[in-house]
Order: C-alpha cells, then sequence, then structure tokens
C-alpha cells in the first residue's frame, strides 16, 4: 500500500481536498478554519500545503489528505486512499478496498436502473410533470421509479452485481418464501448523493394517495446515515459558499422546486429534525443558516430547539416560516422566484421567533406570564457569548416585561468573548515541542541536536519518541521528506504529535529557527551541568559522613570539572 500511498500524497494537494469540506482563510503560511471535528467558535484547524498536513489545535486530529477524508467520510484509510489515488488517475488495482467501493457502485447501477424505468412508466413521469419538474431537472437529481417486480437471479446478473450484495445494501429484501423485492417498490425514486455525487442511498416517494407512508429512505448503512446526510449538499456547496448561506427545508422535492427555480444554495433534511452532524457538515461552508420550514407550529418548536446548538457553533441562524398549508415546494409554484424572495426578506433571528412565540404562549398582560416568559427565554441571553447582542436581547426583554434593564444585568453574566486556548501551554514543554518542529520543517538542523540525547530528555515521551525515530530515520534517509517520514508513525499519537509540533515549527522566522534550537542547547546544557553539581554537592555530603576519602577526592574533582563548565559557558 506504501508505494500507492506515496503516488498519491505526490499528486495529491491536501488544500483542494480539504477546501472542498472547510471553508478555509491564509494566515501567513498556512490556511485556518473552523474544524470539522468538533464543535468550536475560533478556528484551530490548520492546513499547512508545504509539508501537505492538516492539525487541530482543538481536538488534536491530524494526519494527511487521506487521513482527512478518511476522517471526514467515516471511511478506513484505505477506502480513502482508494478515492484519492482514482481521482489524481492512479491504478491501485482496487485492492485496497473491500467494502464501501462495491456498496457505491451497486448503489450507482441501481440509480441507471431506476432512471431507465422512470422513462417507461407514464404515470409516475406524470406524477412528475403534475409537480411542474420538467425533463431536465428530473436528469439533473437523476430521478427513477421502482417497478412492483419480484427479482431474481437474472436480474442481478443483467445489473452486474452480485444478489447477496443488492440484499446488503437493504434496498432488496428477501420474503421468506425465497421472494425478492424492492422496499421503494411502486415509488418514485430519489437517489441521496454524498459530498463527492457519489450515490450512497435513495428517498421513494409514493406516487398514488392511498399508500403509506409517502416517503421512505434506505435503511441505514455504513455508507448512509440520515442524521449526517443532507439531500443536494454535492450540489448547493459552491452556491452556499458564494452566498455565505445555506437554506435548509425539510424534504426532497422542497429541495428540486428551490434548486430548479435558481435558489442552489438550499439543502434538505431526510424526515429528521436538524441534527448537530448535519449543522456541523454545512458549518464548513458558511456560519449563516436559514431554515425554511412548513407553517405548522410543530415545525416551529422543532427549529427553536436548535437556538442552543446554533449558540455553542457559534451559527447565525434564521428562520422563514411560510404560510399556512404552504411547503418550500408548493409555495416556489404558487408565488415562484419573486415571492421566495419576498419572504426571504422577511426572516428573522431564531431568538427573535422564539421571543414571539413565548409571548403569544404566555401573554404579557399577567405577573403569571411574565414570569413564565422571563423563565422561558433567560437561559438562552445567559448562555449568549456575543456580549453587544446580549445587551440588546436583554433590552428587548426589559421593554416587553416592563423590568429595569438593570436587574437583568446583574441577573445574567456578561457575554464574554471565546478564547480557545490552541496554544496556550507557555511552558518548557513547548520550547521542546518549537525546537522539534523547527529541525522537522528543516532537516539540515538536525546535526545540532544529534549525539546530544536530546531524544531521551524531552519531558514529553511522544515527542521524545518522534524525534529519535527521526533521527533514525535520516540515517537511512539523508535530507528526509518529512511527508513520508510522516506515514512511517504507525501511532495515532505520535503522528498527531508529529503535525503539531510540525506545523508549530513553520511558523517560526527563518532567520531565528537556527538561534531558537542553538539557545535551546545551550539552555539544556546549563541545566544539565546545575543538576550535575546539585547532585554532586549531595553526594559530597554523603561521603563526608561516612569519611570515604576516597569518593571525596574524585567527587571534588568532578564538582571542579562542572563548575570549570559553568563558568566556560558563562564566559560564552
Amino acid at each position: 500500500m506504501n508505494s500507492v500511498l506515496d503516488e498519491v500524497l505526490e499528486k495529491v494537494n491536501i488544500l483542494d481536498i480539504v477546501s472542498q469540506y472547510v471553508k478555509l482563510r491564509r494566515t501567513g503560511k498556512n490556511f485556518v478554519g473552523l474544524c470539522p471535528f468538533h464543535k468550536e467558535k475560533t478556528p484551530s484547524f490548520t492546513v499547512n500545503t508545504e509539508k501537505q498536513i492538516y492539525y487541530c489545535f482543538g481536538c488534536h486530529e491530524g494526519g494527511n489528505a487521506v487521513n482527512f477524508l478518511a476522517k471526514y467520510e467515516r471511511s478506513s484509510f484505505s477506502e480513502a486512499l482508494e478515492t484519492l489515488a482514482h481521482q489524481v488517475g492512479i491504478e491501485s488495482g482496487g485492492r485496497l478496498t473491500a467494502r464501501r467501493t462495491p456498496v457505491i457502485d451497486a448503489l450507482s447501477r441501481l440509480t441507471d436502473y431506476y432512471q431507465a424505468n422512470l422513462k417507461r412508466f407514464a404515470p409516475a413521469m406524470k406524477y412528475l410533470n403534475d409537480r411542474q419538474i420538467d425533463a431536465p431537472v428530473i436528469t439533473e437529481f437523476r430521478l427513477g421509479y421502482s417497478e412492483r417486480n419480484i427479482y431474481g437471479k437474472e436480474f442481478a446478473k443483467r445489473l452486474g452485481v452480485p444478489m447477496d450484495l443488492l440484499l446488503g445494501t437493504g434496498i432488496l429484501k428477501m420474503r421468506d418464501g425465497g421472494e425478492v423485492y424492492d422496499i421503494f417498490r411502486g415509488r418514485v425514486v430519489v437517489p441521496i448523493s454524498d459530498m463527492r455525487g457519489k450515490v450512497i442511498g435513495f428517498g421513494g416517494r409514493a406516487i398514488v394517495k392511498e399508500a403509506m407512508p409517502k416517503y421512505i429512505n434506505s435503511p441505514e448503512s455504513p455508507v448512509f446515515s440520515k442524521r449526517s446526510v443532507l439531500y443536494g449538499v454535492d450540489k448547493a456547496k459552491r452556491e452556499i459558499v458564494e452566498k455565505d448561506e445555506a437554506i435548509i427545508v425539510e424534504g426532497y422535492f422542497d429541495l428540486i422546486a428551490l434548486h430548479a427555480a435558481g435558489v442552489k444554495n438550499s439543502v434538505a433534511t431526510l424526515g429528521t429534525s436538524v441534527t448537530e452532524e448535519q449543522v456541523s457538515r454545512l458549518r464548513n461552508y458558511t456560519e449563516n443558516i436559514t431554515l425554511m420550514l412548513d407553517g405548522d407550529e410543530a415545525g416551529v418548536k422543532s427549529a427553536l430547539r436548535l437556538i442552543t446548538l446554533f449558540a455553542e457553533m457559534g451559527i447565525n441562524g434564521t428562520m422563514v416560516v411560510l404560510p399556512e398549508g404552504h411547503d418550500p415546494d408548493t409555495f416556489m409554484r404558487l408565488h415562484g422566484l419573486p415571492g421566495f424572495q419576498k419572504v426571504m426578506g422577511e426572516k428573522k433571528a431564531l431568538l427573535d421567533y422564539f421571543f414571539d412565540l413565548h409571548v403569544k404562549k404566555h401573554g404579557m398582560g399577567t405577573l403569571e406570564g411574565k414570569m413564565a416568559f422571563i423563565r422561558s427565554v433567560s437561559p438562552h441571553i445567559e448562555g449568549m457569548k456575543d456580549a453587544v447582542k446580549k445587551r440588546l436581547y436583554i433590552q428587548r426583554l426589559a421593554e416587553l416585561t416592563g423590568v429595569e434593564e438593570h436587574h437583568f444585568r446583574d441577573a445574567f453574566r456578561d457575554g464574554r468573548p471565546e478564547a480557545e486556548a490552541a496554544h496556550g501551554k507557555e511552558t518548557g514543554s513547548v520550547i521542546e515541542e518549537k525546537v522539534v518542529g523547527i529541525v522537522m520543517n528543516r532537516p539540515e538542523l538536525l546535526k545540532l541536536v544529534k549525539g546530544k540525547g536530546v531524544e531521551k530528555s524531552l519531558k514529553d515521551r511522544d515527542l521524545g519518541e518522534v524525534l529519535s525515530r527521526l533521527l533514525a530515520y535520516e540515517e537511512q534517509h539523508p535530507a528526509p521528506d518529512i511527508k513520508l517520514f510522516l506515514n512511517v508513525l504507525e501511532r495515532p499519537e505520535l503522528r498527531e504529535k508529529a503535525i503539531a509540533a510540525l506545523l508549530g515549527g513553520s511558523e517560526c522566522d527563518e532567520q531565528e529557527v537556527e538561534r531558537i534550537v542553538l539557545d535551546y542547547l545551550s539552555h539544556r546544557e546549563n541545566k544539565l551541568i546545575r543538576e550535575e553539581g546539585r547532585e554532586l554537592t549531595e553526594k559530597l555530603a554523603e561521603a563526608e559522613k561516612r569519611g570515604d576519602q576516597e569518593a571525596l577526592r574524585e567527587l571534588l574533582e568532578r564538582k571542579r570539572n562542572a563548575l570549570t563548565a559553568m563558568k566556560n559557558k558563562s564566559a560564552k
């Protein structure tokens, strides 16, 4: 695998891979953004193009382009490597993956089969046309239809996919009598793709009113999870970045209607409430999310539960509530793009909707109503980090309840901007990490630490092992390529430690790096001499107690040598 890995890492640019999933901005030599692997408001996720690595100073995830893709896509290292190898035109012989690729291939072939069915089945085409979904949109979204058939071995053979693999997707099922049927039978089929446009599952919509349920999705699988997938994100992500806003709707056909009308920065949930995983993925493209919901009370309440999550993740959440009886699909068909733009212009912050809902619910005419209102909204105001926004909401709360502002200000702690101390330990271990990072960035400086036992004296054992391994690697590979060195660090903890040091070292001034290493070595030597002097003083006291004259002579000589070394160091 290493030869394929080395080839892939040589050809791929980590910035191209990561920027498909994370919104990055340049800071000095590096690119930074919000980490896709944990909640944060202050960017601590860093990409270094020179070394082709990423590292998060918040959660300590790090690695190369393959590590990133595997972590983000929740696939194995081999599967991610296979994907990147294919992208850059490297032939891996398909020997790297054993699970994901065959499933993805089977789903792709099923998509083609459903598409061909749709063209032959007039009632399904009529259903889509009645919804104003025309041929170009059908083609763009690869819509299809599942016949009410019983499937046998001939079908699997014609499709070019083993029957056991089709059954393994959960889309085809076998009855007790051995008959195989499709869970989407009699439904329009909507392919659901991942970020890269690969089909990972399907949604099915009944075309007759009596059929229940109206919508079904593929079962959960290693490649498909309703809670983390957003329908249409593969088509919307570029537009979301350009408009710096994502619109979330509730269904496939809502999404299709918006895209067909030109609103391409929209995505859809798959019949679930908006989840943390979905918000986390969208946040890689924008911090501005608008929820466009049906006008029923349940939908509004579901959206308002996101207030806390959005606050924790630094999301500017707004909401559009459509007129009763409408969803985005029906609204767009009736009012068109001008009507849509009008309601978008009336969107409100989530917390404003929360205020309105609870004012209506509790009323402000009684003491009990005011107290209930204050209890409902206070936790959301108290938890705000933005001090200015917090004061504005305190002001509104005071206006609505008639209670003076200062009472709320005294009750709520003032918000403070979040400060994530990503590099917060200015101790000796930080200096050690910086030195190791410098020699990783400038391997020609390894000669300064070689043979001095530095790797054995580092406080952080993992960091010491990284330096030890690097020195050994340099013996075998003069002028080592650090990207390749990182691949030989098998333990994730070691690789993360090495990457953190590498990125830290890359920030040092080029004119100062050698001086930093020499100053550290000088400081270390002085410290060792002082420690030796203290140890000799203790041993001299013990030898004197014992009356051991020979030991005294030897220890005094060593003490004189230590003092001479200290004087010589001071003279320099």
